[in-house]
């Protein structure tokens, strides 16, 4: 019998101010391009190939950050959790297999200097403060984000978290 999903979030990776940058970036190689392209002082063939090259890095960088996705669904039986573009198949964890769980909250400072990262622990996190802390039976740590901790808390405490 297939169980009823309790929480089901997506995020995406969605910094505004890294997506300005790359743009800048952009709109900076083509200008270079432009104003360098046609001048008698530059090697024509090695200016396009640069700009090129340049280019290509930040579109597959941008194209990179706009496909990142985290899909995570809890029910009464299990965690699912994709990150995509990294994992191609939802990855599974029955509540059987952990032997602890929490809902923790990072406070602001630690959110700004990387203090929430932690040796030894998988994070799967787009960029969110919040999550869900696994410990599993087999000794693994795992940590995975969400929007909305406290509604995460609620389902987590009705769904199996200990």
């Amino acid at each position: 019998m297939a169980s009823k999903t309790s929480y089901k979030e997506v995020q995406r990776f969605r910094r505004w101010e890294v997506f300005g940058l790359l743009g800048a970036l952009i709109a900076f190689t083509i200008y270079h391009l432009y104003a360098t392209y046609g001048h008698p002082d530059f090697d024509q063939e090695k200016v396009l190939l640069k700009s090129m090259l340049i280019l290509l890095i930040l579109g597959g960088a941008l194209a990179y950050l706009l496909s990142i996705r985290l899909e995570l669904k809890i029910d009464d039986e299990k965690i699912r959790y994709r990150y995509y573009p990294l994992h191609f198949r939802r990855k599974k964890i029955f509540w059987s297999e952990v032997a602890d769980c929490e809902v923790v909250v990072f406070p602001l400072s630690a959110q700004l200097n990387g203090w929430g990262i932690h040796f030894g622990e998988q994070m799967i996190s787009v960029n969110h403060y919040a999550g869900i802390r696994l410990v599993l039976k087999n000794g693994e740590r795992l940590f995975i984000s969400c929007k909305d901790p406290e509604a995460l808390r609620d389902i987590v405490g009705r769904c199996g978290g200990r």
